[in-house]
């Protein structure tokens, strides 16, 4: 598809064997961010074309602007640019008098209100069947609640636009090192820290088990998994001495998940320090012995920083945010808007590569299923 022209509308209808080619949207996220940068980056990358249909949902002139400040900067860092002339461009129109406000390196309501129109604008042409998936550019949420949004992310975003209830945070990557891959699900996204013990019931965990069970199934093709599950105290409280919600409630649910589930292997509830040693040992290859060990197939932690201090320094450039239980696809970079060196060319495009890999595998992998 070309800018310009009309979008090939297939409603509810599933790819046609493996060999089809996926069609994703890529928003720009905030566009006084690195997002333009590291779209511009990844599309210029064959191996992240080759296996399917890509179409920006964003500004062709702002696109155009960061491709000509970025030209004279590649021959310095490595690094390609895709040149927009080139690209599929779904343009979402921003109002004249307001563009003119984005100031590269400086999240505004204006640039919140287009990354906002840039989202938005995604969810509707896939709903209506345009495409299979979203990879979404990062966003900041302060400029979101400057332009009058008050959603805590895109997660649930994407969640209320599709009218889904039961979602949640998947953090996907893929082991430079070893090739093994880490995948860990929140219980709890963007709540105060103070109200996570509230938060957590024996009912959500089991909602968020049963999308992560599902999505091993659907999107990994993973029938047994092993799966490890957090505790919430420290030493996943210490037979109550540290905390009682593991004797109360958590282990109990535990032990029921097991007797009801008995083709899954459910380990737990791990204390925190300790969870994250075998995924950093296979991670890095750093076993006792250089062996890697038995590590779970994903993680189940219960609050964000539980899971994501470990995640983004294991995998800050390699980690995708993949929101599960969506009726479509979305993936995103594991990080954010990095104001402080947008417009500098230094912006690294990995996660955003990465991104757009795993939404064209999990096409094709539900195309089968």
């Amino acid at each position: 598809m070309n800018a310009g022209k009309t979008f090939f509308t297939q409603t509810g209808v599933k790819l046609a064997g493996k060999h089809r080619r996926p069609r994703l949207a890529v928003t720009l996220g905030d566009p006084a961010g690195i997002g333009p940068e590291v779209v511009l980056k990844a599309l210029a990358d064959p191996e992240v074309t080759q296996d399917c249909d890509l179409t920006v949902i964003g500004s062709r002139s702002l696109l155009q602007e960061t491709y000509r400040q970025m030209q004279g900067q590649m021959p310095e860092n490595g690094n390609a640019l895709a040149d927009p002339a080139q690209l599929s461009i779904l343009e979402v129109t921003l109002d004249s008098s307001k563009s003119g406000q984005i100031t590269t390196g400086i999240g505004n309501a204006v640039s919140g209100a287009a990354s906002f129109a840039y989202v938005e604008t995604a969810i509707t042409q896939t709903l209506s069947g345009d495409f299979q998936g979203v990879v979404t550019g990062p966003i900041a949420k302060s400029a979101w609640k400057a332009a009058g949004y008050n959603y805590p992310g895109q997660t649930e975003l994407l969640a209320h636009k599709s009218g889904t209830e039961r979602f949640g945070m998947l953090f996907v990557a893929q082991s430079p090192y070893t090739g093994w891959t880490l995948r860990t699900l929140l219980a709890t996204t963007h709540i105060p820290l103070r109200q996570v013990a509230d938060t957590l019931t024996p009912a959500l965990m089991t909602a968020k088990l049963d999308l992560l069970v599902s999505c091993l199934r659907c999107d990994f093709g993973l029938e047994t998994p092993k799966i490890a599950i957090a505790g919430l105290n420290p030493h996943s409280g210490e037979q109550g001495q540290l905390g009682s919600e593991e004797q109360d409630w958590l282990i109990p649910w535990l032990e029921q998940q097991r007797r009801s589930r008995p083709h899954l292997q459910l380990d737990g509830p791990i204390p925190p320090d300790t969870l994250w040693v075998k995924p950093g040992q296979a991670w890095f290859g750093t076993g006792a012995g250089g062996a890697i060990p038995n590590p779970a197939d994903a993680y189940l932690a219960l609050y964000h920083d539980q899971g994501l201090i470990p995640v983004k320094l294991m995998a800050f450039d390699q980690a995708i945010n993949t929101s599960i239980g969506l009726p479509f696809i979305r993936t995103s970079p594991d990080h954010g808007t990095a104001f402080d060196i947008a417009g500098q060319g230094i912006a690294n495009a990995a996660s955003m590569k990465a991104a757009i890999k795993l939404a064209a595998q999990l096409a094709q992998q539900r195309a089968l299923t």
